[in-house]
C-alpha cells in the first residue's frame, strides 16, 4: 500500500480546509466498505480480481445490484453487494461509436447512466455526443443511438436523430418514460420525448451554470448538481432552482441523491469527501478525510453517489473502485 502519512502541517491545513467548505460540524465519517476494484486501474470482471478504470456513475439494477459507467474502459457494467463484477457492453478494445448486439457495441467515454422501470437502460456517451438505448433481446441486449449524432457536437432541438448534444454527463428517466440529459457543454438540461428533443432548463432559465449530475428527488422534484456555482439546486422543469448547498459552495460537487429521509449526498470531486446536506441543519461528512488518497477511510476523486438497498453506493473514481457504506450507519455516525 502507497504512503500516505503528510506532514503535521498539511494535515492540519487539510482539516481547517474541511471543516470551512463544508460548513459541518465535527463529525465522524462512517466506515466506508470497498466491494469490488482494488486501487489499480484495469480491465476484468469477476470478484477478487475485478478491475475499472475510473468509474463514474452509478444507477440501480436490481436488488443488490448496480450499474457503472466505467468511462476509461468505455464500458457498462453491473455489480454485486457481493462484489461480483460483470461488462454488459463496451470494453477498452471497443472505443467508439458501434450499434448493434451488446457484446459487438462500442461506445466513447460512457459518463451517465439510467435504467427504466422496464429494465431500459440509457447512456450519455459524452465524447460521441449521443444517448444511447439498451433493449432486451434474446442473446441479452441490443444497443441503439436514440438521439443525437455520433461525433457531432452542438445544440439543436428537433427530431432525435437530428438533435445535438455537447458532451451529455448524465440521464435520468422521467415517471411519464420521457428522459432529461444533462448536456453540460450546453449547460442544459434537454429532454427526449415521443422521439423528438427539447430544451427544457439552461443558464438563461435558471440558475445553473455548468449542471454535471442529476437525479430525481424523493418529493419529485430533480437534484442537479452544479460544477459551475459549486452548489446543489432542486429544480423542476420550467422552475428556476432553489439553492440547497452551504453558503460557502462545495468542493466541485460532482454526483448527488437523497435517501427516503430527504437527505441529500453529494460526491465532492476536488474535496476528497461525500457530504450530507440536510434541511435547517449544517453540512456533515458522510465518508473520506477531506484528502486524496487510497487509504482505508480515503477517497480520490468520488465522481458519483447512489442511494440503493439500504446503502450509499460511491464510485471512487481514481482509486478505481466501487464502494459502500451503510445508510443506517451514516446516522450511527453523528450520534
Amino acid at each position: 500500500m502507497m504512503n500516505t502519512t503528510r506532514p503535521v502541517n498539511a494535515s492540519l491545513h487539510a482539516l481547517a480546509l474541511l471543516i470551512l467548505v463544508c460548513c459541518s460540524a465535527v463529525t465522524q465519517a462512517a466506515e466506508i466498505r470497498v466491494i469490488a476494484g482494488n486501487g489499480e486501474a484495469g480491465f476484468a470482471d469477476g470478484t477478487a480480481d475485478a478491475r475499472f478504470n475510473k468509474p463514474i456513475r452509478l444507477a440501480p439494477f436490481g436488488t443488490g445490484r448496480i450499474l457503472v459507467a466505467d468511462i476509461s474502459n468505455h464500458a457498462i457494467r453491473s455489480v454485486t453487494l457481493e462484489g461480483e463484477v460483470q461488462t454488459l457492453a463496451g470494453g477498452p478494445g471497443k472505443q467508439g461509436h458501434k450499434d448493434g448486439p451488446a457484446a459487438e457495441a462500442g461506445f466513447d467515454s460512457p459518463h451517465g447512466v439510467a435504467v427504466s422501470h422496464g429494465g431500459e437502460i440509457i447512456v450519455a456517451d459524452a465524447a460521441s455526443h449521443t444517448i444511447r438505448l439498451f433493449e432486451s433481446a434474446d442473446d441479452g441486449y441490443q444497443v441503439t443511438t436514440l438521439a443525437g449524432v455520433p461525433g457531432q457536437s452542438g445544440l439543436r432541438d428537433g427530431p432525435a436523430a437530428e438533435a445535438l448534444f455537447n458532451s451529455p454527463h448524465g440521464v435520468i428517466w422521467e415517471s411519464n418514460d420521457s428522459i432529461l440529459v444533462v448536456d453540460i457543454g450546453n449547460a442544459a438540461i434537454r429532454r427526449i420525448k415521443d422521439g423528438m428533443v427539447t430544451t427544457v432548463g439552461s443558464a438563461a432559465t435558471s440558475k445553473m451554470v455548468m449542471p454535471i449530475d442529476m437525479m430525481p428527488a424523493e418529493d419529485g422534484s430533480y437534484l442537479i448538481a452544479d460544477a459551475g456555482i459549486q452548489k446543489i439546486l432542486r429544480w423542476s422543469p420550467g422552475e428556476e432552482g432553489v439553492i440547497l448547498s452551504p453558503e460557502t459552495g462545495l468542493a466541485m460537487p460532482h454526483g448527488v441523491d437523497d435517501d427516503a429521509a430527504g437527505n441529500v449526498y453529494v460526491a465532492e470531486i476536488r474535496g476528497a469527501r461525500i457530504t450530507q446536506l440536510a434541511e435547517k441543519k449544517a453540512a456533515q461528512l458522510v465518508a473520506g478525510t477531506g484528502v486524496d488518497g487510497p487509504g482505508p477511510d480515503q477517497l480520490d476523486k468520488p465522481a458519483g453517489v447512489l442511494v440503493h438497498d439500504g446503502y450509499l453506493w460511491i464510485a471512487d473514481l481514481n482509486n478505481h473502485r466501487i464502494s459502500v457504506v451503510p445508510i443506517e450507519s451514516i446516522a450511527n455516525s453523528k450520534d
